[in-house]
């Protein structure tokens, strides 16, 4: 069987001996509910091949599903299908109205019919009831918001795209008697409340226990599907399987949707299976600009994406006016539930990276933002300073640091502590070594908590002082006792004036 790595076309997969993880008893559920559905995940996720395979159910390609479970669950009655795909339709060179009406129009003639209308909600209107004469008419509609999110930082064109598509989704709810299934995905829910205002029959399964699974693969799925290429793997690697599972989870797993089942992101384990070697695939097929300028002007803590908090409501939807930084790292997946608690207060979700993918690509992101470095200086960078935390060599250490520390231009570096950390935790996270900033104990807090390969380093830090004194603080803590490798405490004073480190001391 071959690696499905980047098809999202169902039949394409199916016809030529790609491996394919069967969803389908899932997505007949959804398919049931009666109701238009809304379904949001990160890039990435095998939300346009789910389209996909829903398009060859309703065109009632049965073949393709042989040895599938919906194979002998459904009966296959054909339907006329409209797909919307917004990351094919034009709306860059020409307008957003003008690429729907294209694109509506190419559906049309598949169905030998021709389209009139000029406009894109009347042509929508128009092909619904010329399809549904025939049968009721099945609505897919892939990556929903994208003439939206293509234009975040142009309010003009953003806000006209937000209301051709408000215009051409309001037909949905007065349509509903000529539809079948209406099903529409995408990353964000940034222009969910705005354009889906009139649409009370929605129904927003993104965090909706039943379906936790649709998108992702759990460990249950590849150790069935991809038992050949693990174990090949494991031989080529030369470990036990015990030891090659839980590289491959601490890099890969996590994502989660209800705070207990946890998913692998279909594309990066797969690329890993062809190129074994541990990467952040994910993150190099985009990167998230908006997103850490958002976060740097913001503020925010970097350590604290490793635990934050926040209820259904911030998660659950998006003002494009009022971009809440958290909320959108969630929704794109750099953020994943860990855990949902539940009470008459209402529903509380704990949120961190789901793997060390994310982490580390993000975090490095990150300090590119901060520093106004160049990629090749910040992975240098790193390598330098993973040299030095394995050596134990301090003075070369400290001297990395200082390099970037310097290099931070003087009318982005606020004079505060909690910026110092930030870049800090940031240059620890690049090393690849898990790295904890504000690690909360029984007996205190530590600043940053490094464990290597062969030990525990705690850092605390201080703005200006000595670095006996910040020593004296950890030894107060009582930190060591805690740890299992051996323990190496660093007292590090800051100058915030010259943007350096001007003193350490080890023990």
């Amino acid at each position: 069987m071959r690696l499905p790595i980047g098809i999202q076309d169902f039949p394409t997969l199916r016809e030529n001996n790609y491996v394919y993880v069967d969803k389908t008893q899932l997505m007949k559920s959804m398919c049931s509910t009666g109701q238009t559905v809304f379904l949001s995940r990160p890039r990435r996720f095998g939300k346009s091949l789910l389209l996909s395979t829903i398009e060859s159910m309703y065109r009632g390609q049965k073949d393709l599903f042989k040895d599938l479970w919906l194979f002998s669950n459904h009966d296959f009655v054909e339907h006329p299908v409209i797909r919307l795909d917004f990351s094919n339709i034009n709306f860059t060179s020409t307008s957003l109205d003008v690429g729907i009406v294209d694109w509506l129009r190419i559906v049309g003639l598949q169905y030998q019919f021709q389209i009139k209308s000029s406009n894109a909600r009347d042509a929508f209107r128009e092909l619904i009831l010329e399809l549904s004469q025939a049968s009721k008419v099945v609505i897919l509609i892939d990556e929903y918001d994208k003439p939206i999110t293509d234009y975040l930082l142009e309010p003009e064109k953003r806000d006209l795209h937000q209301a051709v598509l408000k215009s051409v989704y309001g037909l949905l709810k007065p349509l509903n008697a000529y539809l079948e299934f209406v099903i529409l995905t995408g990353v964000s829910k940034i222009g969910k409340l705005s354009l889906f205002s009139d649409l009370n029959n929605l129904r927003d399964i993104s965090l909706d226990p039943e379906f936790a699974l649709l998108c992702g693969y759990t460990r249950q799925e590849i150790a069935v599907h991809f038992q050949p290429e693990i174990e090949a793997l494991r031989v080529a690697q030369n470990v036990s399987l015990e030891v090659l599972w839980s590289q491959i989870t601490y890099w890969y797993n996590g994502y989660s949707w209800n705070g207990k089942e946890r998913l692998y992101c279909p594309f990066s384990f797969l690329v890993f299976l062809s190129q074994k070697e541990f990467r952040s695939f994910w993150f190099e097929t985009g990167t998230p600009t908006f997103l850490v300028q958002l976060i740097r002007q913001g503020q925010l803590n970097p350590f604290s994406f490793e635990q934050c908090f926040t209820d259904a409501q911030a998660i659950s939807s998006m003002d494009v006016s009022r971009i809440d930084p958290i909320s959108l790292m969630f929704q794109t997946g750099y953020l994943t539930i860990t855990q949902v608690q539940n009470s008459v207060l209402g529903t509380r979700y704990t949120l961190s990276y789901p793997n060390q993918e994310v982490r580390l690509a993000f975090s490095n992101s990150l300090l590119l933002e901060y520093s106004q470095k160049l990629p090749s200086q910040i992975t240098s960078f790193a390598l330098a300073l993973q040299d030095a935390l394995i050596a134990l060599d301090w003075e070369s250490f400290f001297a990395v640091c200082n390099q970037v520390l310097s290099s931070v231009p003087y009318e982005i570096f606020p004079k505060r502590e909690a910026y110092i950390h930030s870049l800090m935790h940031l240059m620890l996270t690049s090393t690849g070594f898990q790295t904890s900033s504000q690690v909360q104990t029984s007996l205190g807090r530590m600043d940053t908590l490094v464990q290597t390969f062969t030990h525990s380093i705690i850092f605390e830090f201080k703005l200006g002082g000595s670095p006996q004194a910040a020593l004296e603080q950890i030894d107060r803590g009582r930190y060591k006792d805690s740890l299992v490798k051996p323990v190496v405490c660093l007292g590090v004073v800051f100058e915030l004036e010259q943007k350096q480190i001007t003193a350490w001391k080890a023990q």
